[in-house]
């Protein structure tokens, strides 16, 4: 297409194909009367003179030009390139107004140049994204997918210049649902994608954007069910998602179950039978769980107990000690003798105690064991300033008040009592 040509800066300029005619000695008269004439006509027109008469060659038949074996045709020829600026791609877009085909065309080859400036790259692309959008929704519709896959195609490329909101608006217009989720997720706006499903009523679409953006966005089980219970047309095309719902959110901890017993009963639409198997299950593992701590809370109390009692008599009463073998060699124990208040007794020479270290001697049974509750103490000592470490643990915790709990064992909230 020499339109085409000219504004991608490839337009060659060719002559026009010429016919020459090699007259015979008899026609030699005719043809040169012919031509004299015709120029006579041109100078001095006559309004009532048939020229086309005067000027037909003897070989033409209705007008119709023969090429016989007398006739010569020379071959168009090129012209030098002509030294020339290609216009905007956008001051020919008015040309193919009811014309999208061949605009689609001239489109794609002006795209396929090089060295076109961004602001035409922008123009370009946006507007054949929207003459694809176009063609997909024409009455036919019979290549709809393939225009839609090229319009995705502009979409998912990551060099192509086409301005979000651009693609946000088109896309709505043409009811193209597939680049607007697009867009958003690439904008990482999964809960958008989710909530557009939820506002169209569109119950199948929501389910699964559920099941593919669920597993990195767990806030859209508690939405998902409050869209299910909303409505029972919607809980009817729900289905047997409604228990994956709850099972999930049960799993991860994602609601109290008052929470979802609350969510449920908004609108009245859920019924008990529906959810009988989630409430039977947390029931009992409620049960379970109260059930271990409070044996967890009897022991815990039975061994402060015993503990309190021992450090009472070791700092009141005196310590009996009926060790006879020593516990490092197993021979019977002799004097000099030395004993720990953790009920272990050596010989003196078992401990290779130098003299004036005797009051920093330390028991080799339970040095290690010593070593370890020190080093924890010394930890909690650290972290009990370090808050910021605490405040990050309970935003990524799925049970804040163990996580409280844990860290009040730590030391770190020693300081707010």
């Amino acid at each position: 297409m020499v339109f085409v040509a000219y504004y991608t800066g490839n337009y060659r300029p060719k002559k026009d194909t010429a016919v020459t005619q090699i007259a015979t000695p008899e026609e030699g008269f005719r043809a040169g009367a012919a031509n004299a004439v015709q120029n006579l006509a041109n100078l001095l027109p006559l309004p009532y003179m048939n020229t086309s008469a005067i000027a037909t060659p003897p070989n033409q038949v209705n007008g119709k030009a023969t090429v016989s074996e007398q006739q010569v045709i020379q071959e168009p020829t090129e012209i030098p390139a002509p030294a020339y600026t290609p216009p905007e791609p956008r001051s020919a877009f008015s040309s193919f107004v009811d014309h999208p085909n061949e605009f689609i065309v001239f489109l794609e080859a002006c795209l396929k140049e090089d060295g076109l400036e961004e602001s035409d790259k922008v123009d370009l692309y946006t507007t054949l994204f929207e003459m694809y959008l176009h063609k997909a929704n024409e009455r036919k519709g019979e290549d709809r997918e393939m225009w839609e896959a090229k319009a995705k195609k502009f979409i998912e490329g990551r060099d192509i210049p086409i301005d979000t909101s651009n693609v946000l608006l088109l896309s709505h217009l043409s009811g193209f649902r597939d680049g607007t989720i697009l867009v958003r997720e690439q904008a990482g706006l999964r809960f958008d994608i989710f909530r557009s499903y939820t506002s169209a009523k569109d119950t199948r679409g929501a389910i699964k954007a559920l099941r593919k953006y669920g597993p990195d966005e767990p806030q859209l089980y508690p939405a998902a069910l409050a869209y299910f219970t909303s409505d029972p047309r919607i809980l009817e095309e729900a289905g047997e998602e409604l228990n994956v719902v709850l099972k999930k959110i049960d799993e991860d901890g994602l609601m109290a179950p008052l929470q979802v017993i609350q969510t449920l009963s908004t609108n009245a639409v859920a019924t008990m039978g529906m959810v009988k198997t989630y409430l039977q299950e947390t029931i009992e593992r409620e049960r379970k769980e109260i059930s271990n701590n409070r044996r967890l809370i009897e022991s815990y109390r039975t061994e402060t107990e015993s503990k309190r009692k021992e450090i009472e008599e070791l700092g009141n009463k005196p310590a009996i000690f009926n060790n006879r073998r020593c516990a490092a060699c197993g021979q019977s124990l002799d004097l000099p003798a030395v004993h720990f208040l953790c009920k272990h007794s050596f010989h003196q020479k078992c401990l290779n105690v130098r003299p004036g270290e005797e009051e920093n001697i330390e028991c080799p049974k339970c040095a290690q064991s010593n070593a370890t509750i020190r080093a924890i103490r010394k930890a909690q000592d650290e972290s009990a300033d370090r808050h910021d470490m605490f405040q990050d643990a309970l935003q990524r915790s799925h049970d804040r008040f163990g996580t409280i709990a844990e860290f009040f064992g730590r030391g770190v909230l020693g300081g707010l009592q």
